[in-house]
Order: structure tokens, then sequence, then C-alpha cells
């Protein structure tokens, strides 16, 4: 989550960057529906993966939703560096990169899932 950013603005955001190219359209409340009772939060102090040694604390956030339109079988989305678009300058830079990340997805089952 970003500063300030309410968890259901999160999870719209979320939803538009990752599955945004596949979905090909406005991710909005009809296309994503966030499970009522679902947002939950926990914190967790480990080593931090980007700075080995110095010790860290994240605090997770996660919640359920339906995400309208997805493919049945498994699918590839891009991701095009949105997000850049809230800074004028960085976006430039964003603008002039060459690379794309590719995500490649499939369905599992909800038992197959670590809580």
């Amino acid at each position: 989550m970003k500063p300030n950013e309410e968890p259901e603005s999160a999870v719209h955001r979320a939803v538009r960057e990752e599955l945004g190219s596949i979905l090909k359209g406005s991710v909005n409340e009809s296309i994503v529906r966030i499970v009522p009772g679902s947002y939950r939060n926990r914190v967790e102090e480990r080593n931090s993966a980007s700075y080995p040694g110095l010790p860290a604390c994240y605090v997770l956030h996660s919640m359920d939703a339906v995400v309208e339109g997805l493919p049945d079988g498994e699918f590839c989305t891009e991701e095009l560096g949105e997000e850049y678009g809230d800074l004028d300058e960085t976006k430039v830079v964003a603008d002039e990169a060459v690379s794309v990340k590719k995500h490649f997805w499939k369905w599992v089952s909800a038992d197959s899932i670590e809580s």
C-alpha cells in the first residue's frame, strides 16, 4: 500500500497494475468485488531482503476479492510500469524504458495456498 492509501483503493490499484493488461478496460467496483470482512493485516519482523543484516518490520495487508473477466485457463499479463504514473519526472524516464515485466498465471486449488 502507498502512504495514506485506503485498503480498498489499494486493491483496485493492485488489480489494475497486475491484471489490467488482460482485463482490457477500467478496473472498477463492477469488475473487482471485495469480500466484506476479509481485510487482515499482520506484522512480520525479519531481516531485510534488500539490505542483508538490516532488521525490518513489514506490515502485510490482505483482502479477498472476486475479479470478473479473467480467463479460465493459464494466462500471461504485462506490467507496463504504471507505478510511475504519479510522478511526472519519473514518468518521463519510465516512458523511455525498454523493459516490460511479464507475469504468467495459473489457477490452483484453495487448499494448496498457505494462509
